[in-house]
């Protein structure tokens, strides 16, 4: 069964396999939040207004280190080439014991220019110069992540509304209808000192 509180990460893995509505990836501050809408100031430069549920999900995040993933974690992480067959990590996301094996695989990412999306299972972890490199591993797939100091590494605990004040950073997985409305139930929200960094 999955996590509900992570399953906008396995939403955001699927991406280019769902039909209509569509997912958008959101990144942007609260201007305002209430009952049924949340009105976001996106990156784009847009202000862009959903609709939320009365029971919408708001997920926190916990800063952890790169000596706190272990083998055999699961983990969805966003990175990019490093020129030698490898990744960089962008950030790392640890994720429950339970969604280990789900939605595996490798997909393109709109985090920065020829980003990708990883959701994996950490076979391998090497420290380095104390620095972190660990191995990923999705189906017949094996790929060496090298986690510079400021990436961040993070897991995902529950949320509020107090989180969704105005100039709060957010992310979010909307979806779109044929209309251009957008919707959402669930929100990974600033919180402990960090910014979703997905």
């Amino acid at each position: 069964m999955k996590t509900p509180i992570l399953a906008a990460l396995l939403v955001a893995a699927a991406l280019p396999a769902l039909a209509q509505p569509r997912p958008v990836p959101l990144r942007g501050e609260v201007e305002s939040f209430a009952p049924g809408t949340l009105r976001i100031a996106a990156r784009t430069g847009e202000v862009v207004d959903l609709a939320v549920p009365e029971a919408l999900e708001i997920v926190s995040m916990i800063p952890r280190a790169p000596a706190d993933i272990a083998v055999g974690d699961a983990v969805s992480t966003t990175a990019v080439p490093d020129g030698n067959g490898g990744l960089t990590a962008l950030q790392v996301s640890i994720l429950p014991a339970a969604m280990a094996g789900q939605n595996e695989g490798q997909r393109p990412w709109d985090a920065a220019p020829d980003s990708v999306m990883t959701n994996a299972t950490i076979s391998g972890v090497t420290t380095i110069n104390d620095g972190g490199q660990i191995t990923l591993n999705y189906g017949d797939e094996n790929v060496t992540m090298t986690i510079p100091d400021d990436a961040p590494v993070i897991s995902f605990g529950p949320g509020d509304a107090a989180l969704l004040a105005p100039g709060a950073d957010v992310f979010i997985i909307a979806m779109q209808a044929e209309d251009g409305t957008l919707s959402t139930n669930r929100v990974i929200a600033e919180s402990n000192g960090i910014k979703p960094p997905m």
